[in-house]
């Protein structure tokens, strides 16, 4: 099996294109997402219930040096262009029937998940928890196709994210989008005194472009190095 090259982990490659390295303020121009808020406090609910009573988290594959101390996720997606997705060959278990599981217990996050999903515009939906003292090192992700969306269930606002030379931090019920696979290196870093934890949702980016159009301009002048 070939192996798939490593994400960038070069700092000298983050250069600065035309392209905001959020696009957190977009958002809401999209049907989808203002779904995913309205029902973001049943999601919440129902996933960290989940969490109490499974303990479904399993250590994040470690790649490159990708991160320091723990940072711990469970699927609930089909993976495309992941670490996860990639090395699949590599698996001890077949996930699918694990993701049917757990997706039978989260009937509101099921149904954010399964149309879009079944068209082919939803990809690695997982939870993610990262907890105090934890580093994610500035990488950039495998894939370009898609905007990464977080959903916020637990915040600490001493756990930040940085996306280029842009530092965030998340909020409770609050969406937080930027292109784990774009232009810019990012990296995470947990200061604070509880785990952060969030759902991740990848949209395809040629479905988000009907509703922000401007995202796949930004794209092509971040690949011609339009600055």
């Amino acid at each position: 099996m070939n192996t798939p090259p490593l994400p960038s982990l070069d700092q000298s490659a983050n250069r600065l294109v035309k392209e905001p390295p959020f696009w957190t303020s977009e958002l809401p121009r999209i049907p989808w997402c203002q779904t995913l808020k309205t029902n973001a406090a049943d999601i919440r609910s129902e996933i960290l219930s989940f969490i109490g009573r499974y303990r479904p988290f399993m250590p994040y594959p470690k790649y490159a040096n990708l991160y320091n101390n723990t940072w711990d996720a469970f699927p609930l997606s089909v993976f495309q262009g992941e670490h996860i997705e990639l090395s699949r060959n590599n698996l001890s278990f077949n996930m699918k029937p694990l993701i049917a599981s757990f997706r039978a217990q989260l009937p509101v996050t099921n149904s954010m998940i399964f149309e879009l999903e079944e068209q082919g515009i939803l990809r690695n939906v997982f939870v993610s928890r990262l907890i105090p003292g934890s580093v994610i090192n500035p990488h950039r992700g495998w894939t370009p196709e898609f905007l990464r969306i977080h959903l916020c269930l637990v915040e600490d606002p001493h756990c930040h994210i940085t996306v280029g030379d842009e530092t965030v931090t998340w909020t409770q019920g609050e969406l937080l989008a930027f292109k784990d696979g774009g232009p810019y290196l990012h990296d995470v870093r947990h200061h604070g005194q509880i785990e952060r934890i969030v759902i991740s949702f990848d949209l395809k980016l040629t479905y988000v472009a009907q509703f922000i159009p401007e995202i796949l301009a930004a794209e092509t002048a971040a690949k011609t190095g339009v600055a």
